[in-house]
C-alpha cells in the first residue's frame, strides 16, 4: 500500500488528492463512462438540429408535418438506452471506487501512524490525528465520490465535443470556446484568494476540536474546581471566531466560481451573435447555426458543473495536504532479521534533546543482562527519557544505544519491541474484557495462560469479586478499576509477553501502600532473570537493586549499589536522606495535632 502510494504520482489531480494507482484507474474508468453518457446525451442535439433544419427547409414549400420523425424517434430511443447503461456503470463505479479509496487511505494512515517515531507523535495532539483520519479522509472521499468524476468527465466531454465540432466549422467552434480561458483564469484566482482562508479555517476547527476534547476529558476536574462556566465560555469564543472565517471563505471561493460560470455562459451569446452575422452574410447554413446553438447549451452545462466541482476539490486540497503530511513523514526503519545473543543495554555517550536544549547529555552506563538497573535523580533529570530511548521510542541525537552489542538504531522498531515488556505509571486499557486486556501481551495466548499471568500479577484478589470475572468489561481506559488494579493488569500483560528486557517507569508512584505491596510482589515475578531498567522516585523501593545510576540534569553523576552510593556522600545519599526525613514527618510534630 505504502509503496504503491509512493509510486502513484500519475497526474496532478491524483497527486493532489493522494489517490492510489488502483483508485485513480477506477475513477478514470468511471469518468470515461460518465463522458460516454454525456456524449450520448449530446447526440440528441444533432437530431434536434437536423429536425429543426428539415422543418425550416420544408416550411418553404411543404407542411412541416411531412418531416419523417420515426427514424429520429428510433435513434432517440437507442440513445436513451445507451445513456442509461453508461450512467449506471459510471455511478456504480465511482461510488465503489471512492469507498475502496476511503478504506485504503484510512488503513494507510493507521499503518503510517503506527510506524511514526514518538518524536513526531509527541508534537501533535491526539485530536489532530483523529481529525486527519476521520474528518480529512471524509472530505477527500466525498470529493472522490462526486467531484473527481464530474470534473474529469466534464473536461473529457468538452474536449471530445470541441474536436468533433471543429470538423463541422472551426470558426464557430472557436467562438463557442472563446470564453473558456477567462473561466479558467477566474477558477485559478478562486484558489489563489481562498486557499489561505481555508487553511486558517481548518486550523480553527482543529482548535475547537482540541478544546472540546479537553473539556470532555477533564469535566470532573472542571466541576470540582467550579470552572465549567469559564471553560464553556472559552469554547463559545472559539466558535464565534470560526464562523466569520467560514463565511469569508465561502465569499472568496464563491466569487471566483460565480464569475467563472457566468463568463462561460457568455459563450452562448457569442455563438448567437457571431453565428447570426455569418448566416446573414450567407457564410453559414441553418443546420450549422442550429447545431452550434444547441451545442452551446449542452456543452456549457457539464462545464459549469465541472467548475462547481473544481471548487469542492480546491476546498479539499487542505485536507489532502494534511493527510500527505502524515503519509510522507519519514518512519523509523531498520533490519527486521536481528537475533541478539545477549540482552544487556548499553548507553554509549548518548545525547538527546526534545528541542534545542539537551535533556540527556553524554550519558554512558550499562544495564547488565539478568540484573535490575535503577535510574534515579531529581525530577526532570531525564530518567524516563532514557527509559524510552532504550526502546527506541525516540532516536538519539548523538551516541549509541546497544542491545546485546547491536546498535538499536539499525533494528526495525517492531522487531526491537518484541524483546521489551513495559510497565509504565500511566496504564492504557481498552474498553474490553480483563482477559483480552491481558492477552494484548501475547496474541493467541490461551485462557489458562492469561489466568496464570494474572495470578502471578496478583489480579485474582479483585477479579474474583467482579460480576463476570475475567470477562468483565473494564470501560474506557479501565475507568471501572482503581489505579492499583489497572497497574496489576499491566504487569500481567508484561508477564504474559515474557520478554527478555523489562522497562519499569514509576510503576508504583501513584498507588496506596496496600496496592504497592501487591504490585511489588507482582513485579518480583516479572523481573526474575530479566534485564530490568527501572525508573523510581522512591529510593527505598530500589535500595536492593543490582545497579543504581544517578542522574542530574541529564548527566550520569554516580553509579554503584546502595551501600557504595550512601558511603560516597553524594547526590544519591542526599536524596535518600531527604526522602527518609520526609517519610518520618508528621503533621503534629510541633505539638499541633490534626484530627
Amino acid at each position: 500500500m505504502e509503496d504503491r502510494r509512493g509510486r502513484m504520482m500519475g497526474n496532478p489531480l491524483q497527486k493532489a488528492l493522494r489517490v492510489s494507482d488502483e483508485g485513480n484507474a477506477n475513477l478514470l474508468r468511471a469518468s470515461a463512462w460518465m463522458c460516454a453518457f454525456r456524449l450520448a446525451a449530446f447526440l440528441p442535439v444533432i437530431l434536434l438540429a437536423m429536425i429543426a433544419n428539415e422543418m425550416v427547409v420544408r416550411s418553404a414549400g411543404a407542411n412541416a408535418q411531412d418531416v419523417p420523425l420515426l427514424p429520429y424517434l428510433g435513434a432517440a430511443a437507442a440513445l436513451v438506452v445507451v445513456m442509461f447503461l453508461a450512467y449506471w456503470v459510471s455511478y456504480k463505479s465511482k461510488y465503489l471506487s471512492a469507498g475502496d479509496e476511503d478504506a485504503r487511505m484510512r488503513i494507510a494512515l493507521a499503518e503510517r501512524i503506527r510506524r511514526l517515531p514518538m518524536s513526531y507523535l509527541g508534537k501533535r495532539d491526539l485530536s489532530d490525528f483523529t481529525s486527519a483520519v476521520m474528518d480529512d479522509v471524509d472530505t477527500v472521499q466525498g470529493v472522490l465520490a462526486t467531484s473527481f468524476v464530474e470534473l474529469v468527465s466534464g473536461l473529457l466531454f468538452a474536449l471530445a465535443s470541441i474536436v468533433c465540432l471543429l470538423v463541422v466549422d472551426w470558426r464557430m467552434t472557436l467562438a463557442l470556446a472563446a470564453c473558456l480561458p477567462l473561466a479558467a483564469l477566474f477558477m485559478a484566482l478562486s484558489r489563489l484568494i481562498s486557499e489561505g482562508q481555508n487553511r486558517r479555517n481548518r486550523a480553527r476547527r482543529l482548535q475547537m476540536s482540541e478544546a472540546m476534547q479537553e473539556y470532555l476529558e477533564n469535566m470532573q476536574e472542571l466541576h470540582a474546581l467550579n470552572l465549567m462556566n469559564g471553560y464553556q465560555g472559552k469554547i463559545r469564543r472559539a466558535s464565534r471566531k470560526l464562523v466569520p472565517g467560514l463565511v469569508l471563505y465561502e465569499l472568496l471561493a464563491g466569487l471566483g466560481i460565480s464569475f467563472g460560470e457566468n463568463f462561460l455562459r457568455c459563450g452562448m451569446g457569442v455563438v448567437i451573435v457571431y453565428g447570426a452575422a455569418r448566416m446573414a452574410s450567407g457564410d453559414l447554413g441553418t443546420f450549422e447555426f442550429l447545431l452550434f446553438l444547441f451545442a452551446s447549451v449542452r456543452l456549457y452545462e457539464p462545464l459549469c458543473v465541472a467548475i462547481e466541482r473544481l471548487g469542492a476539490i480546491i476546498h479539499a486540497l487542505v485536507a489532502s495536504q494534511r493527510i500527505g503530511e502524515i503519509l510522507d513523514h519519514p518512519v523509523q526503519e531498520g533490519d527486521g532479521d536481528v537475533h541478539p545473543r545477549a540482552y544487556d543495554l548499553e548507553f554509549d555517550h548518548v545525547t538527546f534533546a526534545y528541542g534545542e536544549d539537551d535533556v540527556i547529555h553524554d550519558a554512558s552506563f550499562t544495564a547488565p543482562q539478568g540484573q535490575t538497573t535503577a535510574l534515579v535523580g531529581p525530577s526532570g533529570c531525564g530518567k524516563s527519557t532514557l527509559c524510552r530511548l532504550a526502546a527506541r521510542f525516540w532516536d538519539v541525537d548523538r551516541g549509541t544505544v546497544r542491545m546485546g552489542g547491536i546498535d538499536i538504531g539499525g533494528i526495525d522498531p517492531e522487531t526491537l519491541l518484541r524483546s521489551y515488556a513495559f510497565v509504565f505509571q500511566d496504564v492504557v486499557l481498552f474498553d474490553d474484557t480483563i482477559a483480552n486486556n491481558i492477552r494484548i501481551g501475547r496474541a493467541g495466548a490461551t485462557d489458562e495462560e492469561v489466568r496464570e499471568a494474572a495470578r502471578a500479577a496478583c489480579c485474582d484478589e479483585f477479579v474474583e469479586k467482579l460480576p463476570h470475572g475475567y470477562e468483565t468489561i473494564v470501560g474506557e481506559n479501565g475507568r471501572t478499576l482503581s489505579g492499583g488494579q489497572r497497574q496489576r493488569i499491566s504487569i500481567a500483560r508484561a508477564l504474559l509477553k515474557d520478554a527478555p528486557i523489562v522497562l519499569l517507569d514509576e510503576a508504583t508512584a501513584s498507588v496506596d501502600p496496600e496496592n504497592e505491596t501487591h504490585i511489588q510482589q507482582a513485579l518480583g515475578a516479572l523481573v526474575k532473570n530479566k534485564t530490568v531498567l527501572v525508573v523510581a522516585h522512591r529510593l527505598r523501593s530500589i535500595a536492593g537493586c543490582d545497579h543504581i545510576v544517578v542522574l542530574q540534569e541529564g548527566t550520569v553523576v554516580e553509579e554503584g549499589v546502595h551501600e557504595q552510593l550512601m558511603g560516597a556522600k553524594g547526590l544519591y545519599s542526599r536524596l535518600f536522606a531527604l526522602q527518609t526525613k520526609s517519610a518520618s514527618w508528621s503533621a503534629g510534630r510541633d505539638g499541633n495535632d490534626v484530627r
